[in-house]
């Protein structure tokens, strides 16, 4: 049999892979090595409201138990609680109990029926290693079943349903006296904290070496009240996480930036340097030394506020939006009217997010006087240019002096917004605020949606490439370049070709991400002389390898709902002479 520390450092790596962006549980072979037919040794536990208990005394009675590891702050985890809430009053119809266990040291679970299990008994006893772990043990106290709950969540993904039940058929077979025919799976959640701290100083320390580099590409989002599902700004906060920092930064999804590093410089790029990350997992692997607080950089101070200053124009959505707590939700629009008498430059634009643990983007678009919110749900009209947008930890857009967008008197703002469900059902009030320029615009700030309507993407295709293409009719200035496909998308690149025929790759993302819209702004001005060409071309993966895809055997067109797809590639940019 293999040694804990063996069990701890193989699972983490098969639940996530290096530089994969999408990953469903899949079944490991020779479950046997993985503890499946061995008699689970007892254990004692003292629930969190003060019962004592034991594996063999659960077990007494029943026909299975099951024990779930889950967390308070594991994105996915979260997830599927309220389904194994479920789970458990279903299983007890049949005599299968359930059993919560919260793995994580530094996590503080309400009382309840489940176990803290901070010194990592029972997970030491199970050899569990993630968040999202379940087992199977029979009425005789052998393991029959390890792994994932289901398919419906992982990494990079989520879906409305499960396609695969992997701990429900272990239960029906087990019950039914038949084998197991999925024994073990890897689980998607987060890997599982260790409590122990590091026995001597190293090389590496937190206040000296570590937080200047979360201060810049971390805490934007992961602070009290952000998107981040755990703060990370102080040192107790960040030791309570190592492993998860470790899994994220080894597999490149964290800080999240998709540019290929060789075409392009952007001003807000938020890649890790190699130093920085190989700082980082050092740091991790070595213990995480705490150091000396005295060689902490100065606090980095975000603005609570608004960051555009305070807005000249405030307008949110009229009613509040529902967010349920599973699966996965279309996007939803709102609406509401500028009240403006007289058009308005606007010079910076900030979208507000009023639930942020829910909303994800927000597109906000002008529908000019007499248009209606259907006229971009059904028309595609949304397609021409958008005004404004928030994603997570992107600071608003401020234009350069001299240069805005313009607010038509007489029209309504539109939002469109990704909602993604945390396992709480929600709801959500978000707003945009608008900063009018104080001095004349000579240069209007220009957004144009470069698609393709026609676009139709095979069943089962795994590489299939959609174009589309914008010629400039005058001399430009590129501001912005924002990709945007579905959850089939693979790949997106932008390259221009120039009146000469000469070609240049503008951006190219070669691993798309659906859930992370971003907006590429270029260091500096890159000129587009009359005649340039900008061809966009789009990967999409309509196979059954893509876990987020909703339907492979489905040939998919052009639609404004991610079961659809798109082909758009925003640019913003500003004439010049």
């Amino acid at each position: 049999m293999r040694s804990r520390l063996a069990w701890i450092l193989a699972l983490p790596l098969l639940a996530g892979r290096q530089d994969d962006s999408k990953l469903a549980p899949k079944p490991l072979d020779s479950p046997e090595v993985w503890g499946i037919g061995a008699r689970v040794e007892d254990f004692d536990f003292r629930d969190l409201e003060g019962r004592r208990g034991s594996l063999s005394e659960l077990g007494r009675g029943a026909k299975a138990v099951v024990i779930a590891f889950t967390s308070v702050d594991c994105p996915v985890s979260k997830l599927y609680r309220p389904k194994l809430d479920r789970l458990a009053q279903e299983l007890a119809g049949k005599g299968v109990r359930l059993l919560f266990v919260y793995p994580n040291p530094a996590e503080k679970p309400e009382p309840s029926a489940a176990v803290h299990d901070k010194d990592g008994k029972i997970a030491g006893r199970l050899r569990a290693t993630r968040t999202t772990d379940v087992f199977l043990v029979d009425s005789s106290g052998v393991l029959r079943y390890r792994g994932a709950l289901d398919d419906q969540y992982g990494i990079g993904y989520r879906r409305d349903s499960a396609r695969k039940n992997y701990l429900l058929d272990a239960i029906e077979a087990v019950l039914s006296g038949r084998k197991v025919s999925v024994a073990a799976t890897e689980a998607p959640g987060c890997p599982i904290e260790s409590s122990k701290r590091p026995s001597r100083e190293s090389g590496i320390a937190f206040h000296r070496d570590i937080r200047p580099i979360l201060q810049r590409s971390c805490m934007e989002c992961h602070r009290q009240g952000e998107i981040g599902p755990f703060p990370l700004t102080t040192y107790d906060e960040v030791f309570s996480v190592g492993a998860r920092i470790r899994e994220a930064v080894n597999g490149r999804r964290m800080p999240p930036w998709y540019a290929d590093p060789d075409h392009g410089s952007w001003a807000n790029d938020r890649r890790l340097t190699t130093a920085e990350r190989e700082t980082l997992l050092k740091w991790v692997d070595d213990g995480m030394a705490e150091g000396n607080p005295k060689d902490a950089p100065t606090p980095r101070r975000f603005t609570e506020g608004w960051k555009i200053g305070t807005p000249d124009l405030v307008l949110k959505f009229p009613r509040p939006i529902k967010v349920k707590a599973e699966g996965v939700m279309p996007y939803k629009y709102a609406i509401t009217r500028t009240q403006l008498t007289e058009d308005k430059w606007v010079q910076g634009i900030e979208v507000r997010p009023g639930n942020r643990a829910v909303v994800h983007h927000i597109l906000v678009f002008v529908l000019a006087k007499g248009r209606a919110l259907r006229d971009l749900e059904e028309s595609g009209s949304g397609l021409e240019s958008y005004f404004g947008i928030m994603v997570p930890g992107e600071e608003p857009t401020v234009y350069r002096e001299g240069e805005g967008k313009l607010l038509p008197a007489g029209s309504s703002i539109a939002f469109q917004i990704h909602y993604t469900p945390n396992g709480e059902a929600t709801e959500d009030q978000s707003m945009v605020g608008f900063r009018f320029a104080k001095k004349p615009v000579q240069r209007p700030v220009l957004t144009k949606g470069i698609y393709n309507l026609e676009i139709e993407i095979p069943a089962g295709a795994a590489n299939h490439r959609e174009t589309a293409s914008f010629e400039f009719e005058e001399d430009a200035e590129l501001r912005s370049l924002l990709p945007h496909l579905h959850v089939r998308g693979k790949s997106f690149r932008f390259e221009a070709v120039y009146p000469d025929d000469r070609r240049e790759i503008l951006l190219d993302v070669p691993k798309y991400d659906f859930n992370w819209q971003f907006q590429y702004r270029p260091r500096e001005a890159k000129r587009m002389p009359k005649g340039t060409r900008i061809e966009i071309t789009g990967v999409y993966d309509n196979s059954a390898g893509n876990p987020a895809n909703p339907d492979p055997t489905k040939v998919v067109r052009f639609g404004e709902q991610t079961d659809e797809e798109m082909l758009i590639g925003y640019i913003d940019y500003v004439r010049v002479k």
